[in-house]
């Protein structure tokens, strides 16, 4: 039976209850309780089971302690908190992260509120079942799953914090210059690049576990400023940058600078901090280049295995030399080596590169074929069990929803990335965790548990 989601709104205005009938007409039940008083606040606090969802006013969030109150049991409760503030306010959602909230709403944009409200209803049934998957006795295929605490991460909707500055092409241009390799296009992109339009943005890669092993990772991802100032993806100039024979010198930019902000990070205190860089197979080819990324490893100080480098699969066949050259430059630091869009079929490459490949990523195609049903749990599971069994960890891409996180943990995939957890972001801002260790004695549930 499903069950009726419930909503605790504290300090809410009228129109905000309205909610309430917006999502029931959506299709998901729920119940709303208001908490507009000091003492009905502590005593719906005192049942954090209970709770789907907590909306509330950002200004009394802060004057009533809120943080602190829902801080005392942290533990037991799998509802976000998501922050309404005034439409004067300057609350960013980057700033109600940092104070725990998953989304910050201006007061009157209920559209907005329907979808972050449906988002969080959903995660919030995600991890309830996470919780009972820990704490009943099922038995997980991954070895030793069973006793190692789960890290779930919250989600922090990030793109709302640049509005102006995320990477988005311009409607109805981007796509047409990106398709016109010519030398009009290469002259274009050479102007934006020489003009510096170059820029790095960061993915939070988020481990499952929070074992001794577990590190704030984060994928380096490249952007293009266009005459506009809009962010280019990828797609729109890598072609033509590769077309052009560039790729070499963009990589050895790419790479310099994620090394130097690493370092700064680390210098700071973020000791735990990896980037994992991409370099292309065109840049393997290059003895001078793969040098000149050594030399680059070795004037940082960074600790080790702060630094992973992403290689597509067709560069172990391309550029053999290039790939052993790279490995020799990064083992002596335990940095680690990453193959990109592997297939659930690969165990044979995986074995015969069992000396170079520390990480591996599993094909957006795998991801998506298990919501699907064109790939199967017994296949992924064969796959990651072939991948530990020779020292090298999983990461899934391309995760937007929760319907795979069970599938991935059931069957150990040690880490994960996609927009579900966090869009790109200038800065390297992590996601907050949810840890739950089965160690503990077990929470008594809620009301009815179904989703």
């Amino acid at each position: 039976m499903t069950k009726v989601k419930q909503i605790l709104c504290i300090y809410p205005e009228p129109a905000e209850l309205r909610i309430h009938a917006l999502l029931n007409r959506q299709g998901t039940a729920v119940d709303i309780r208001e908490a507009s008083r000091p003492e009905t606040l502590r005593s719906a606090i005192e049942q954090p089971a209970w709770w789907d969802l907590v909306l509330c006013d950002a200004a009394s969030f802060y004057e009533l302690d809120v943080a602190g109150l829902l801080g005392k049991v942290k533990d037991r409760l799998d509802a976000s908190l998501v922050l309404l503030k005034e439409p004067e306010s300057r609350l960013s959602p980057a700033e109600g992260y940092r104070r725990g909230a998953m989304d910050v709403v201006p007061r009157g944009d209920l559209d907005h509120l329907l979808m972050v409200c449906e988002r969080e209803l959903k995660n919030a049934a995600l991890r309830k079942q996470l919780r009972r998957l820990l704490y009943s006795s099922v038995a997980l295929e991954s070895e030793g799953a069973g006793s190692q605490p789960l890290v779930l991460a919250t989600i922090t909707d990030l793109s709302r914090t640049l509005p102006s500055t995320h990477a988005q092409p311009v409607p109805g241009e981007t796509d047409q210059r990106a398709a016109s390799p010519g030398a009009a296009a290469q002259e274009r992109i050479k102007s934006l690049i020489d003009g510096g339009g170059l820029a790095l943005e960061f993915q939070p890669i988020v481990s499952f576990r929070a074992d001794e092993e577990h590190r704030n990772m984060f994928e380096t991802l490249v952007r293009l400023k266009d005459e506009s100032g809009h962010r280019l993806l990828p797609e729109a100039f890598l072609p033509i940058v590769a077309a052009a024979g560039w790729m070499g010198k963009l990589d050895l930019w790419i790479f310099r600078q994620a090394l130097a902000t690493l370092e700064q990070m680390q210098a700071g205190g973020a000791r735990d901090a990896v980037l994992f860089v991409n370099l292309a197979s065109e840049t393997l080819q290059s003895e001078e280049l793969v040098r000149a990324i050594g030399a680059f490893v070795s004037a940082v100080h960074l600790f080790p295995g702060s630094v992973v480098v992403e290689l597509p699969r067709r560069a172990f066949f391309e550029a053999p030399e290039g790939v052993q050259r790279l490995a020799s430059v990064l083992q002596p630091n335990k940095h680690g080596l990453l193959v990109e869009a592997t297939k659930l079929d690969d165990c044979p490459f995986l074995e015969a590169h069992r000396a170079l490949v520390t990480h591996v990523k599993l094909d957006r195609s795998a991801t998506r074929g298990l919501v699907e049903g064109a790939a199967s749990q017994s296949a992924l599971n064969a796959f990651v069990r072939c991948a530990h069994k020779q020292k090298i960890r999983v990461i899934a891409l391309a995760v937007e929803n929760t319907a795979l996180l069970p599938m991935l943990f059931h069957a150990g995939v040690d880490a994960i990335q996609g927009n579900f957890m966090s869009m790109p972001y200038q800065e390297l801002v992590y996601p907050s965790v949810l840890r739950i260790d089965p160690r503990v004695p077990a929470i008594p549930p809620g009301p009815e548990d179904g989703t």
